[in-house]
């Protein structure tokens, strides 16, 4: 659980050099991280490698605020929660299966942005239409495009070796 989180953190500050609105948002090409983990571990590791994986990131780049552990902490955590309800390890055994996660994780993206958007607002950082649109295109494509090519990638060896333990 620490380490989904520990690796999303400092996955996203390492792939974080292009800020879009400084300060705020930056292009996160491993947003699809907490999706990931929420499908191969379950929906509450999914939550909380995004919430605390987020705010790890936010602590240790410098851009921790007030919205931080709410807008974000839900916001991020839903990405990695959502898809870990609705798909399971066993449903990327074809592709039809990862075609299904990599749409409902883009579908818990989509949510996420206005949540997000709201605490920066909320703050100051970036009003809410520009947050929308930056966060939109900082995650909304890698979300998308990464998700499904990794989970493509190691869920069927993992699947059928029997090392994935997918909990509630």
């Amino acid at each position: 659980m620490v380490m989904t989180g520990a690796i999303t953190g400092v996955g996203f500050l390492l792939t974080a050099p292009i800020p879009l609105i400084p300060g705020a948002i930056h292009w996160r090409v491993l947003a699809f991280l907490p999706c990931v983990f929420g499908v191969l571990f379950g929906p509450i590791i999914g939550f909380l490698s995004g919430a605390i994986g987020n705010t790890l990131w936010a602590i240790i780049g410098g851009y921790f605020n007030p919205a931080t552990p709410i807008f974000d902490l839900i916001g991020v955590g839903l990405t990695g929660l959502i898809p870990g309800l609705v798909c399971k390890p066993k449903d990327l055994m074809s592709s039809r299966g990862v075609l299904k996660a990599a749409v409902i994780s883009l579908i818990a993206g989509i949510i996420m942005v206005p949540i997000v958007a709201v605490g920066f607002d909320w703050v100051g950082v970036a009003p809410f239409g520009p947050a929308v649109f930056m966060l939109a295109v900082s995650d909304l494509p890698p979300i998308l495009i990464g998700t499904p090519i990794v989970l493509k990638a190691i869920a069927p060896p993992l699947v059928r070796r029997g090392l994935l333990k997918w909990r509630l």
